[in-house]
């Protein structure tokens, strides 16, 4: 059972507090975190982008001039794509497929992320988030007392998460992402170098592994 630090808002250690195995010291599969994230960011893509085969331009498919004694090269209609008007070669062609994954492969996908960032030293606890005034420079500060740095992904309880001092505080700092628990993905924990985690956040992140087995 992987076991870290607790610290409160002013980066002071107050204890040491377990994690949950099934979350946090999963087996890290990377070939199932990879399906996860592209599955999140086809999801997020409009891929609106599409352009006409050669196929489907409208123009006419008669042979442009005769093949032989102009000496020009064989051509055949004039829909081709080296000419202008014509059909684009490897173009965009729409949206892409969208992979599907299970439940159980979001849960697992999203397990094996986390475990590979408890691995790497960037998971940090701490005891509550929460924020007296409307202060983004207190909310700064609070990060860099923790040790947070880069991409900053931040786990709340409810309460914390819906409390408008706490998101107004935090909605202007740059790569900083506020999320309530359990509603993260595996692309979301991927991207983050330092997750915050407070305890509500943590007992939030159970209740739903729980709820879902």
């Amino acid at each position: 059972m992987p076991e870290v630090a607790l610290y409160d808002r002013q980066g002071e250690k107050v204890g040491q507090i377990d994690l949950a195995d099934e979350i946090f010291g999963a087996e890290v599969n990377v070939d199932l975190i990879h399906q996860a994230v592209v599955a999140v960011e086809r999801a997020m893509s409009q891929d609106s982008a599409r352009t006409k085969r050669r196929s489907e331009v409208v123009m006419t498919k008669a042979k442009w001039y005769r093949q032989k004694g102009t000496g020009r090269a064989r051509h055949g209609a004039q829909s081709a794509p080296i000419f202008v008007g014509g059909g684009v070669a490897h173009g965009p062609s729409g949206p892409r497929r969208v992979p599907k994954l299970t439940r159980k492969m979001r849960r697992k996908a999203l397990h094996a992320a986390l475990s590979a960032k408890i691995v790497d030293g960037a998971v940090i606890v701490v005891d509550e988030v929460t924020s007296e005034d409307f202060s983004t420079k207190r909310f700064v500060e609070m990060l860099t007392g923790l040790g947070a740095s880069g991409r900053i992904l931040m786990l709340l309880g409810s309460d914390e998460a819906r409390d408008e001092k706490v998101y107004r505080s935090g909605r202007n700092i740059p790569k900083l992402i506020m999320r309530e628990s359990p509603h993260i993905n595996a692309r979301d924990a991927i991207w983050a170098q330092t997750i915050i985690i407070s305890e509500a956040g943590l007992a939030a992140l159970s209740e739903g592994v729980e709820a879902s087995a």
